[in-house]
């Protein structure tokens, strides 16, 4: 009767299917999964119950279930898993034999045992061995059942024998996202977006026709955040044409509905938004600080208003931006990229290119007078552009404590305290110059 008992226990552990799987993933490195399993021909009364289809990388104060009409009694996570080391470690002082390359086999207690050494207790002597002149290590022990993977276990008392069907959440790390947008530029004022996931799967779990989520928004954890050590992996590609998120709480979620294969090492992309047809500004900028002379190519800098008037007024997650161009040869190009933060709807965002090769800026300070309680500075700012079309330009001066401007050659604008800037449109192969003083005074 107690090994029947014994069989059926074993086919308890065993005798189990599981669904597709759920999962949320955030981009702090981590992911939440709701996984459905069925365990065949449980007994009415206790049983022990296990599952261990789970990655290393999942954290293990995180696992809770919810079985259908069944008590659960309680609950394990079983991390000890069967290793040569640790085997033969738990056996000092016991009988073993040792067999030495072109020796024969010799047999002792065990004293000592690591990764170079292995000690013996003979009857009139001990003996030490370097391991790497070790052919094998054996005992006479039997290992009955041992554990390769770690396994959740759960006590649990079933009213009526059968199939029980469960919903196990866990949270696991070395699985994280980041949005990708390719942005293709076409003129000065418009271009096409696509925004695309790029999803990282390093747990050491496969997932098969799993609807995967993906969370935008900065999620407080109590515990550092572990850092994530990607290998090489494979990338697949998955697109989809428009991609709504939908509020969650605080945060928006992302559905990329169902991905077939969703394996260990592998990098998948799949469709966010677009293309969509945007409009932008692009401008190229010269900035600078009070004394400072300077003479560089100018920063070319996009901004993406996030409205339906240009072609946007949706959630817009944090990623990089690749900035793609059509050349005139009819090629594809890429010429630089950027990275933006979350952009709510009704806000902007600025996107920095690079430096163009053809407009160019000079700063000079004509003048600079300093007294004991003032300070006044003469600035000539010589803009070119040597391009076959109009370059919009914005030059932005840095000046801090307690100034005013004097005799400037254009209007200007006050961004605060410390900074003012200039708009300007420089026609093509023209120069234009920016004059001002700044007057400085204190106490």
């Amino acid at each position: 009767m107690k090994k029947l008992s014994l069989l059926i226990l074993i086919n308890i552990i065993f005798a189990q299917t599981s669904e597709k799987a759920n999962v949320t993933i955030y981009k702090d490195g981590t992911a939440l999964v709701k996984q459905k399993i069925v365990w065949d021909n449980i007994p009415k009364g206790k049983s022990i119950i296990k599952y261990d289809d789970i990655p290393k990388s999942i954290q293990k104060d995180t696992p809770f279930i919810s079985i259908e009409n069944v008590q659960v009694l309680n609950q394990k996570f079983v991390e000890k898993i069967f290793s040569s080391n640790n085997y033969f470690s738990s056996k000092k002082g016991d009988y073993i034999t040792v067999k030495l390359k072109n020796e024969k086999a010799v047999s002792g207690n065990l004293l000592e045992i690591s990764s170079s050494v292995l000690t013996i207790q003979f009857k009139y002597s001990v003996r030490s061995f370097n391991r790497d002149n070790i052919e094998y290590i054996e005992t006479k022990d039997n290992i009955s059942a041992p554990n390769f993977s770690p396994y959740l276990q759960w006590e649990i008392k079933n009213n009526k024998a059968g199939k029980v069907k469960a919903s196990l959440v866990y949270k696991l790390g070395n699985v994280s996202w980041d949005a990708i947008y390719r942005l293709t530029t076409n003129g000065q004022t418009e271009g096409e977006l696509v925004v695309e996931g790029v999803i990282l799967n390093n747990s050491s779990k496969d997932y098969f026709n799993a609807n995967i989520n993906l969370i935008e928004g900065i999620i407080n954890k109590s515990k550092p955040k572990q850092t994530n050590n990607y290998s090489e992996m494979a990338m697949s590609r998955s697109v989809v044409q428009k991609n709504t998120p939908a509020e969650l709480g605080d945060y928006y979620i992302y559905s990329t509905g169902s991905i077939q294969s969703f394996t260990s090492g592998e990098n998948i992309t799949v469709g966010i938004y677009g293309p969509l047809n945007v409009n932008y500004k692009k401008v190229y900028v010269f900035e600078n600080f009070e004394r400072q002379k300077k003479d560089e190519p100018l920063r070319i800098e996009y901004t993406l208003s996030n409205t339906e008037k240009d072609g946007l007024g949706i959630v817009l997650p944090a990623g990089k931006v690749d900035i793609y161009t059509n050349s005139n040869k009819g090629g594809f190009e890429f010429i630089g990229s950027d990275n933006i933060g979350q952009v709510p709807k009704g806000e902007s965002s600025k996107i920095q290119a690079g430096y163009a090769f053809d407009i160019t800026g000079k700063r000079k300070v004509i003048n600079y007078n300093r007294q004991r309680k003032s300070e006044e500075a003469v600035i000539e700012l010589a803009l070119n552009n040597s391009k076959s079309e109009t370059a919009s330009v914005k030059v932005i001066e840095h000046i801090n404590g307690d100034w005013v401007i004097r005799d400037p050659s254009h209007d200007y604008i006050k961004e605060d305290a410390s900074t003012i800037h200039f708009l300007i449109d420089v026609e093509p192969g023209k120069k234009e110059f920016i004059t001002y003083t700044y007057r400085k005074e204190w106490k």
